[in-house]
């Protein structure tokens, strides 16, 4: 990702001809006990790679839509994670960009969901993960969902009509119209994202690797969440 800066412990190197290849992120610990880990690279977005570590960051920490799951990556969180990857590079064109007081919050919010700060930064510290380039991804998570409000959500006009023929006629709660307003809303914008991506990925150049059916497994465990 072009704004992401991948400040890791150590070098990952790749070749963009064979892509899925594997390097380790972290230094064997003194006395010979390992604390190393093997990422897979396994897009190529416009010559921003997408890795296992950025699907399981993205997994552990619930950012661009992903659910927390231990299982291997399929070939559709990629997909997913690429499709985030063009956003981003239109979002930073775009100078669309959430203030640092929205990503503070969003770190915060993210450490609750896991038992607070402490619990967080216990995990980075387990999977060998740099804070700064974890952030990294919340910001671009949160650059993604505030370009989806600018670009399509606040274009989108609901009529009466539209919340009538979703709702039934007659008399509603004011709390039930409003959630028929968002629901359309959304819906509306999602449409109009996927369209937006369509045209994107026939732009662009992504490459990505052959993971297979099983996927890849997870560089990494994946944190214990307390919240929702």
């Amino acid at each position: 990702m072009a704004t992401l800066l991948r400040n890791r412990s150590s070098v990952l190197t790749w070749a963009l001809s064979s892509l899925l290849v594997v390097g380790a992120l972290a230094a064997p610990a003194p006395g010979g006990a390992s604390t190393a880990f093997l990422d897979a690279v396994l897009a190529d977005v416009d010559r921003t790679i997408v890795t296992a570590s950025d699907a399981a960051i993205a997994r552990g920490l619930g950012l661009f839509g992903m659910e927390p799951s231990q299982t291997s990556i399929p070939t559709t969180d990629v997909q997913r994670l690429a499709d985030a990857w063009l956003i981003d590079a239109e979002a930073s064109r775009l100078q669309i960009t959430p203030t640092p007081e929205d990503v503070e919050e969003a770190w915060h919010a993210i450490a609750d969901r896991l038992g607070g700060m402490g619990a967080l930064r216990s995990w980075l510290d387990q999977a060998g993960l740099d804070e700064a380039w974890v952030r990294k991804l919340v910001e671009a998570d949160l650059r993604q969902r505030r370009f989806i409000d600018v670009r399509f959500r606040a274009f989108v006009f609901v009529t009466e009509e539209d919340v009538t023929q979703a709702i039934g006629p007659g008399p509603h709660p004011p709390e039930t119209r409003e959630r028929a307003v968002t629901t359309l809303r959304d819906a509306a914008a999602t449409r109009e994202l996927a369209t937006w991506l369509a045209d994107a990925r026939a732009r662009a150049v992504i490459r990505y690797a052959d993971i297979g059916a099983p996927g890849v497994p997870l560089p990494f465990s994946m944190p214990a969440r307390v919240g929702p």
